[in-house]
């Protein structure tokens, strides 16, 4: 393709706006989303994703909720994320940095994802929050945990109830 070899040479030249048409010339709308991801230009990279180069849309979002989250916009960060659907790693790591722990209680509870609430009841554990880490353990539906807390807390009598009621592997 030498006119993505021509774009590249001319992005290089700082030609900037030529080596954005010889990419859409031809049709290499993976470069050309990356030439504007470079240059900041994350709207129109997102454009892009979404119309001409699908299998880079997930990534796309995602530099671009670590853009957001670079610059303290957590909002658009937290969008983006979910875009990404990597929002279930994504979102407790920054909201944790950030020490925004009631904002991501409330984000994880609006969810109700399983995979979050466990993460959310493996923090509470954690910190010793003990009853909080039974709830959400109980809303997600991890047996296991929930007993390992309660035999860790003495109380072998409500983990060997949960152990027979449940039927799962702590059964």
């Amino acid at each position: 393709e030498i006119d993505a070899r021509v774009a590249n040479v001319a992005v290089q030249l700082g030609l900037v706006s030529e080596a954005q048409r010889l990419y859409a010339g031809c049709e290499r709308f993976d470069l050309l989303n990356q030439l504007h991801q470079a240059g900041g230009e994350w709207e129109r990279a997102l454009a892009v994703a979404e119309r001409h180069d699908r299998i880079h849309l997930r990534t796309t979002f995602y530099s671009y909720a670590k853009h957001l989250e670079s610059l303290g916009d957590i909002r658009g960060a937290l969008e983006a994320y979910e875009k990404s659907n990597t929002h279930r790693q994504e979102v407790p790591r920054m909201l944790y940095e950030c020490q925004q722990l009631q904002e991501l209680e409330q984000y994880i509870a609006s969810k109700q994802d399983k995979e979050m609430s466990k993460w959310w009841a493996r923090y509470c554990e954690s910190v010793g929050e003990m009853e909080r880490a039974c709830e959400c353990y109980t809303a997600a539906g991890d047996f296991l945990s929930l007993v390992r807390v309660h035999c860790f807390q003495g109380n072998f009598d409500q983990a060997r109830e949960i152990t027979l009621e449940s039927g799962g592997p702590a059964g």
